[in-house]
């Protein structure tokens, strides 16, 4: 049965959502999960590196993560903070809170989309047999090859470019480990970490999705055989 104009668009809609879903999933969940961050003290060896105890961290990491997320007063627990540091971490709040909103919004906007294919309300386009989802997967695929060449190229270029383009013009993210002690518990190894847990989530969803595409594919192709030989 042929596509009308609105299962197109909403086709292109889902190819676009998908890899913005992805992404805003995998990374909310660093930014969310407290206990992302607790386990990797240990593995990443934050308390030597920092020369603080792991309580001391704990509570300044959760002091932080309250005032991004709950409106809690600034601090950092025991350790020393500036107004500059405050003022980045304030920067750092609609980042946080969009990304999260993103992935809500078009994880429900595609989990929508896939129950009207389901119940067949909508004729979803296909290229090639294959959902528009499942062509988002390949898209995300593309763009985590990408990021994940360029950051083992070179991430602290990589890091210095993510803070030049969602901090446009502001220098508040370079910290002083001297008089914002934050970043002695915050090392460049556990944005990496962030990082290629993000890059591997999402990889797996995107192979997940575009599994599942062939898989109907596939499906599809063996009942078409089917009527052809019934005819026939």
């Amino acid at each position: 049965m042929k596509s009308r104009t609105i299962d197109i668009i909403l086709s292109i809609l889902a190819f676009l959502a998908t890899p913005l879903f992805f992404i805003s999933f995998a990374a909310s969940i660093p930014a969310v999960f407290r206990p992302f961050y607790y386990a990797c003290i240990t593995p990443l060896h934050i308390e030597e590196t920092s020369g603080y105890d792991r309580e001391t961290i704990v509570e300044a990491y959760d002091d932080v993560m309250a005032f991004i997320w709950e409106g809690a007063e600034f601090k950092t627990g025991s350790l020393k903070w500036t107004e500059e540091e405050k003022e980045h971490f304030e920067d750092c709040i609609p980042l946080f809170h969009l990304q999260v909103i993103l992935a809500s919004i078009l994880g429900a906007y595609l989990l929508v989309y896939l129950i009207l294919i389901k119940t067949k309300v909508l004729r979803p386009a296909r290229f090639k047999g294959i959902s528009s989802v499942s062509y988002g997967g390949i898209l995300t695929l593309i763009i985590m090859a990408i990021v994940g060449i360029f950051a083992a190229i070179d991430f602290d270029k990589l890091f210095n470019l993510f803070h030049a383009v969602f901090f446009p013009g502001k220098g508040n993210w370079i910290f002083d480990e001297r008089t914002e002690q934050i970043i002695n518990i915050l090392p460049e190894e556990f944005f990496a970490v962030c990082a290629g847990f993000i890059v591997g989530l999402v990889a797996i969803f995107s192979v997940v999705s575009i599994t599942i595409g062939v898989v109907h594919k596939v499906k599809d192709d063996k009942k078409q055989k089917l009527k052809e030989n019934e005819i026939n």
